[in-house]
């Protein structure tokens, strides 16, 4: 893929020949066009195709948190694509079979340069999933950023959570829980959002929770 920030095809959109020119994040951008498949993947590559697959089956479901925080990842690399991009590259794991698997703790749901806080914990109790953290009474700037959370249950593809459940300088978050959806344990993680959405933090994973039977 070929950028031409300003010159030969500045301006331009469409086919050229065998190439396609288009307007990607303020620049444009020339590929090839895609021609017919006639090998068969070999073994590696395959590996790569199904690593890729998994990867978006799983993160699927967390598109409109994904959006938010990895909203300023890169200046051309930002939202789903670049959350996809982060989490194959650090969350694969291998099995001793050396099929591959993705560590939900190494996931990250946010990813920027505002700071966590020092400690964080969660406990549920009477139907409430309860996140605190530790806040720095000096840090007037940062007391109005967003708690954001997410709870996600990979296996049934069942997410729920908040953009802004509370300010940072509250030091805790109180998030209504449903009644044991499925009998599956939920993944939880916390980041920091700014006012403004113009920054966030990386994401923190709090672990599972199981919810209360009926």
């Amino acid at each position: 893929m070929a950028v031409f920030k300003n010159g030969l095809f500045n301006g331009l959109s469409g086919k050229v020949g065998n190439a396609i020119v288009y307007p990607l994040y303020g620049q444009n951008v020339m590929r090839s066009r895609p021609g017919k498949r006639t090998k068969k993947a070999g073994p590696n590559e395959q590996a790569t195709r199904d690593k890729f697959a998994l990867m978006q089956h799983w993160l699927q479901p967390l598109l409109h948190f994904l959006r938010i925080g990895f909203k300023n990842y890169a200046q051309t690399f930002q939202g789903f694509v670049a959350a996809k991009s982060y989490n194959s590259r650090y969350a694969f794991k291998q099995h001793e079979d050396g099929s591959w698997y993705i560590d939900p703790a190494c996931i990250l749901v946010s990813h920027g340069a505002l700071p966590l806080p020092h400690t964080m914990g969660m406990e549920v109790a009477e139907q409430n999933l309860t996140i605190s953290w530790s806040v720095d009474p000096h840090d007037h700037d940062r007391a109005l950023d967003g708690a954001m959370i997410v709870m996600y249950m990979p296996d049934t593809n069942w997410v729920d959570g908040d953009f802004a459940a509370s300010r940072r300088h509250t030091g805790q978050a109180v998030f209504p829980l449903p009644l044991n959806p499925e009998n599956k344990e939920i993944h939880v993680y916390l980041a920091f959002v700014a006012y403004d959405h113009s920054a966030q933090s990386k994401s923190h994973y709090l672990g599972t929770i199981e919810l209360p039977e009926k």
